[in-house]
């Protein structure tokens, strides 16, 4: 479970900065797509150093960056220069613990997704390998019995002795009942096949809903930021005067 302590919070606050390339040069983060804020920056007139063309409006969206506005170089055929100018400040501290603590349990979330889905596809598999033991067994079994039925029909053309007679007998009836067991045992192992898979399914649809309830979050969080954002300009605004 995560803990949402100020000591926990604190330690992690920096873990998702992007951190820099080989040539020092800073590498870009994660953005998403802001009709408000996207396109070539024309009102500062910002160049990029490396090829002198316009610079680029992105919003991050990447750990404590989500939800920054910063500008970038805007080639998209060659290697960047590095350009890299925020517009918007650092968070606060508790603003940036929170985009912390929201990244790291939609990693965790995604994380134990993966591990559950493994476990169920081993699960599957030895169902599945199981079950063509079975299959085989049973059709091992078809075929015996079909040998048997046939040598009996043979026999019962030619005269057999009564001791013949009822040991054949005896051995078609234990083989008819083994393949009828066996028969029980493969319907059982395919009801449990397909309880297993609605199994499945139902992680499936709850792990699916936990990524959207956890994407809704992060959606509601970066309309706050924004309103804040919104907020500060309007006190800049007012400081100004």
């Amino acid at each position: 479970m995560v803990s949402w302590s100020e000591s926990d919070s604190s330690k992690h606050t920096r873990e998702y900065v992007s951190s820099g390339s080989d040539d020092g040069r800073m590498q870009l983060p994660a953005t998403t797509k802001d009709s408000d804020f996207e396109g070539p920056e024309n009102g500062m007139l910002v160049l990029c150093h490396g090829h002198g063309k316009l610079a680029e409006r992105h919003v991050a969206f990447e750990g404590i960056l989500t939800g920054r506005r910063f500008l970038c170089c805007s080639e998209k055929e060659g290697r960047d220069c590095g350009l890299v100018q925020w517009i918007d400040p650092a968070w606060p501290n508790t603003l940036e613990n929170a985009l912390h603590k929201l990244w790291f349990m939609y990693e965790e979330s995604k994380r134990q997704r993966n591990e559950d889905n493994l476990m169920n596809s081993f699960a599957v598999h030895n169902l599945t390998q199981e079950k063509n033991k079975l299959q085989a067994n049973y059709e091992k079994l078809v075929e015996d019995v079909n040998a048997l039925l046939d040598a009996q029909q043979h026999r019962a053309e030619i005269e057999k002795t009564d001791a013949e007679t009822k040991k054949l007998q005896e051995k078609y009836d234990t083989m008819k009942n083994l393949a009828t067991a066996q028969a029980s045992v493969i319907r059982n192992m395919k009801l449990k096949l397909a309880e297993e898979r609605k199994k499945l399914q139902i992680q499936i649809d709850e792990l699916q809903k936990s990524v959207e309830e956890t994407y809704v979050k992060l959606h509601e969080s970066n309309v706050k930021l924004q309103e804040s954002n919104l907020k500060l300009q309007g006190i800049k605004a007012i400081l100004n005067e």
